[in-house]
């Protein structure tokens, strides 16, 4: 490194696109021998940074810094590399470690997002966001437009420059822009001195009509409240041309097959028109088979927004790391608002902008029907919207509930219902309404076929004939006498139709909790010639008497003391009250 007073060729006063190359003659040179670069621009994007990346490289290399202030006009790709580097540190400094120069160098140019984040990560680039203030001192959408830049080396020298070049790719290369340089060994009248005084103001915050913050401390709301649509940054094209960011690679993992019988099950979704119902049995790999064709969507439905719902937090985590697999980096809508909601909206943006061609979301069935989500998702829907939807609905019997089928989104064309057993019980009103809306039961792969197939294990049944309860049985027959009068009028009568419905629940409920049932298992447990060492229990969700303590339990919680009190057995039960982590703790799976 060399003193910026010292350069050859000599730095001039002025750069214009007329006669220069701002990159070559001016940015490089100074990068390459500066201690710190401080920079102000309206408009700022890591592709403009990635054409002046040998210089980048070369101050990172040694040990220099850059500040950076800019407007909250950032693209959605650098604020996605930002936040990572903020949030996810170790991981990005992972990817620089023991890098030489020229391989930094090649990286910044070939994939300026991840180069961005590094900087960021290593501490080699600070980021603050200027926004404008009114006369009252609340924000508004007026611009922080100014572009001032200062280059220091180690020998206490500065050059500053200021002009109409923001530091994008078309401002550096594709604009006719001019910038004025001034050098702090031939500035008599002070002007480096006051413009490193105002760049220390604002990083302050001290520059009045300005409010000066940490990227870290904006949300990306803040951010998307501040981008103007119709006001994009110069050279957002050309940052396109270049690939910023390369497109998910969705595609099926290296070294699975596809059976013939899942790529029968695609057929016939192709065939319906891309709606339809796969019944197959658990364990056949419905999973596996959806996301290979959602794949082959994504090939000739580009941009995709992919919707994956599930009734239950732990399938939403499994269909997360199968989709991971697929080379997908899907989006987690099953916790607060506030968690996803930024990043469903940057999903969209990202499609809109081709800087993604998948956007993939997993949600439960409750988020799905809240209005939170069905508002972000909505808009989107209109036909004036360039991106296809997929709708993924995993157990899809479980979306029978009125509430739910109420918010399936006509809008939404290609449909997959999976489900082992799509017809909800004692529900036809309920199944209808979910086959007509998903297109029917198009393919069927029962535990018969599987087997036959080779596909499952054989397994035998054997069933226990239980009796109710004296009061069971007076309580069963109640509820059957009541029931067939209004089984009768329920098809012309809603009100009735629901009265009916409950008490078939109460009368299902009555014979999965029935006492009789633990002492029974009581029995089996104990004429195994062998203590069993994995098994899982299905209890109903009713109450029953605990034989131990006789007192009126849930049925889970009288099976799991005998189990264990009894039989000792190791039990753990895995219930909707245990969470994530306690699940993790004792099974063993993340």
């Amino acid at each position: 490194m060399i003193s910026l007073q010292t350069l050859e060729p000599p730095l001039r006063i002025s750069y214009r696109s007329n006669g220069d190359n701002l990159v070559q003659d001016f940015y490089n040179p100074c990068l390459e021998n500066s201690a710190l670069y401080r920079r102000s621009a309206g408009y700022f994007t890591s592709a403009g940074l990635a054409l002046a990346a040998r210089g980048v490289a070369r101050l990172i290399a040694a040990g220099g810094k850059m500040r950076l202030i800019a407007s909250p006009h950032l693209e959605p790709g650098d604020i996605e590399a930002l936040q990572n580097a903020a949030s996810r540190p170790v991981e990005v400094l992972a990817r620089i470690a023991a890098r030489s120069v020229p391989e930094l160098e090649d990286a910044l140019m070939r994939d300026r997002l991840n180069a961005l984040a590094w900087l960021a990560a290593s501490g080699g680039l600070e980021v603050k966001l200027a926004l404008r203030l009114n006369e009252s001192g609340a924000m508004s959408r007026g611009l922080y437009h100014e572009k001032i830049g200062i280059f220091s080396d180690s020998d206490d020298q500065h050059v500053a420059f200021t002009g109409s070049s923001n530091e994008t790719a078309g401002g550096l290369v594709e604009n006719f822009e001019s910038i004025e340089v001034f050098r702090s060994w031939q500035d008599p009248e002070g002007r480096v001195a006051s413009k490193i005084d105002d760049f220390e103001r604002m990083w302050e915050n001290e520059t009045p009509g300005l409010r000066v913050i940490q990227f870290t401390d904006a949300s990306t709301e803040l951010l998307e409240r501040f981008r103007n649509p119709d006001q994009k940054p110069k050279g957002i094209q050309l940052d396109l041309r270049e690939a910023i960011s390369r497109p998910t690679q969705f595609s099926i993992p290296e070294g699975y097959d596809v059976r013939d019988y899942q790529k029968n099950a695609i057929r016939t979704w192709s065939e319906n028109g891309g709606q339809g119902v796969w019944a197959m049995a658990t364990g056949t790999g419905k999973t596996f088979t959806s996301l290979t064709l959602a794949s082959l969507v994504a090939e000739k439905n580009s941009p995709l927004v992919i919707i994956v719902i599930c009734p239950f937090l732990n399938l939403c985590k499994q269909w997360m790391r199968e989709m991971a697999s697929f080379g997908l980096r899907p989006l987690a809508c099953y916790e607060g608002k506030a968690r996803w909601q930024p990043k469903f909206e940057e999903g969209y943006q990202r499609l809109s902008t081709g800087l993604a061609t998948v956007h993939a979301i997993v949600t439960t069935n409750r988020t799905f029907q809240s209005d939170a989500f069905q508002s972000y998702l909505r808009p989107h829907l209109s036909s004036a919207s360039r991106e296809h939807h997929m709708l993924i609905a995993d157990e899809v019997h479980n979306l029978g509930a009125k509430e739910v089928k109420n918010v399936l989104p006509e809008a939404i064309s290609l449909r997959l219902g999976l489900s082992a057993t799509p017809e909800r019980h004692m529900d036809p009103e309920g199944t209808a309404a979910i086959l007509d809306y998903f297109g029917g039961i198009i393919f069927e792969f029962g535990i018969k076929d599987a087997i036959a197939a080779g596909h499952l294990c054989q397994y035998r049944y054997h069933p226990q004939i239980v009796t109710l309860t004296d009061a069971e049985s007076e309580e069963y027959a109640e509820i059957t006498a009541k029931l067939g009068p209004m089984l009768a009028r329920a098809a012309n009568n809603e009100e009735v139709g629901q009265m009916a419905m409950n008490l078939l629940i109460k009368r299902a409920r009555l014979l999965g909790s029935a006492e009789n049932k633990v002492g029974a298992l009581d029995r089996l447990v104990a004429s195994l010639p062998a203590k069993p060492t994995k098994a899982i229990f299905y209890c109903g969700d009713g109450r029953t008497t605990d034989k131990i303590s006789d007192k009126d339990v849930r049925q889970i919680e009288a099976v799991a003391r005998m189990l264990g009190e009894k039989h000792r057995l190791r039990v753990r039960n895995f219930t909707y009250r245990e969470s994530p982590e306690e699940r993790r703790q004792f099974y063993g799976y993340k």
